[in-house]
């Protein structure tokens, strides 16, 4: 882990505890080939959800760090970027339309569970939208989920599995799940592997400017991408992604 690098040269495979905007000024352009981006909702959850006094605040402050992300990325490279459905059209209306990539997909995580309000029907999705340069193109037969019973009898079908569609259905991490972390906001490891699998390549450059609970960057490293991550929270990078990173790299060397 790096706290703040003194010198320009920003180095693979390191936690940098900074502010993903001074990291991503010092990357070269062109240089990355998947970024995955999981910022702050506006409002929702988790006190770095509340640090916005407003709606155009915080698009301002998206517009600065996803440009940099637009820049860094490779003619071949992805962008991936979370959101809630509160927020999620006008961060690609007000920010990410206005980039040089391609809007590919509007991706749906359903996790099946939520409360309901007085007013709203029950949340039980988070939304994740999937942009990417003119030359990316998806690793389908890395993603290919099973056929309905009865379905993979058709010998017109691919052997290998259905190809994966923008609905994408995996619980959220319960406390009580080995993978938890007690971060507020953690996604599971499966959401991260299937989008590392399905835009990089081996030995690829990851970007994860938002690391939070390390979910990424455990997933980098049990498939050999290269990663760079940065995340401003001390104590999520000291309790909770350095030590996931310790004990991922001494299961991968056993």
């Amino acid at each position: 882990m790096n706290v703040f690098p003194e010198e320009n040269r920003i180095e693979k495979n390191q936690v940098y505890e900074a502010d993903c905007v001074d990291v991503l000024k010092r990357l070269h352009s062109e240089s990355v080939d998947l970024i995955i981006a999981d910022p702050p909702y506006y409002h929702m959850r988790g006190e770095f959800d509340f640090v916005f006094q407003s709606v155009q605040e915080y698009l301002d402050w998206c517009s600065v760090w996803a440009a940099e992300c637009c820049r860094i990325l490779k003619p071949t490279g992805a962008f991936y970027c979370w959101g809630s459905s509160q927020m999620i059209d006008k961060l690609s209306v007000s920010v990410l339309d206005k980039l040089e990539w391609i809007k590919r997909n509007l991706i749906v995580w359903n996790y099946g569970t939520g409360r309901p309000g007085k007013a709203i029907y029950r949340n039980e999705a988070d939304f994740l939208w999937y942009y990417s340069k003119p030359f990316h193109e998806i690793r389908h037969d890395e993603i290919r989920i099973p056929y309905h019973a009865g379905g993979e009898k058709d010998k017109r079908k691919n052997p290998k599995g259905k190809s994966c569609g923008n609905v994408w259905e995996y619980p959220r991490v319960m406390p009580n799940y080995k993978e938890s972390t007690g971060h507020p906001t953690q996604k599971p490891e499966k959401l991260a592997e299937r989008i590392i699998l399905a835009s990089s390549m081996p030995d690829d450059l990851v970007f994860i400017p938002f690391a939070g609970s390390g979910s990424e960057i455990v997933q980098c490293m049990k498939h050999g991408r290269n990663f760079i991550a940065t995340e401003i929270n001390t104590s999520y990078v000291r309790d909770i992604i350095l030590p996931r990173i310790d004990i991922t790299g001494k299961m991968l060397r056993k």
